[in-house]
């Protein structure tokens, strides 16, 4: 599935991520994502996360190849779900940078709501930085209100935001 320009906006904001796979045994386990990159065909990116934090993401993506990555926006809770199959690549220099400015961006948008840098540190990391990348077979909305848990269209829904 394709991200449409709408979509492609609503990654251009400072976001939060979490990561949700399940075992073979379909065991569920969820992490929070540090940094992501939408390849240019818009039907693949590449989300970035702590195998030293959240050490049952990647054994789960190498046994299943599936992963859900939900991508929030802190300041309005808009939110969407990306679902398909991934793979587990090597993760880069220019990744552990995508990781930093993601960071940055969330801790600032957080900050900038309330919340305590203390408090958020402990949220996000690098360490140990894999990074998944998942090619898109499903869009949902995640967005609280009547359109929650809906496919997403051709068109983002942008008008729920």
């Amino acid at each position: 599935m394709r991200v449409d320009d709408g979509l492609l906006d609503f990654f251009n904001r400072p976001l939060m991520c979490i990561i949700a796979v399940a075992d073979e045994t379909r065991r569920p386990s969820a992490g929070r994502g540090v940094g992501f990159q939408l390849l240019e065909d818009r039907e693949t990116i590449d989300v970035i996360f702590s195998a030293w934090q959240w050490p049952r993401l990647e054994p789960c993506i190498r046994q299943t190849g599936r992963i859900a990555a939900t991508f929030v926006s802190p300041s309005d809770y808009v939110s969407f779900q990306l679902k398909g199959t991934a793979a587990i690549r090597d993760t880069e220099t220019p990744d552990l940078n995508r990781a930093d400015r993601f960071m940055t961006a969330a801790t600032d948008e957080l900050e900038a709501l309330g919340v305590a840098r203390r408090l958020i540190a402990p949220w996000l990391t690098a360490r140990e930085a894999r990074v998944a990348r998942l090619a898109i077979s499903e869009i949902y909305v995640q967005t609280p209100g009547p359109l929650a848990g809906m496919l997403a269209g051709e068109k983002s829904d942008a008008s729920t935001r």
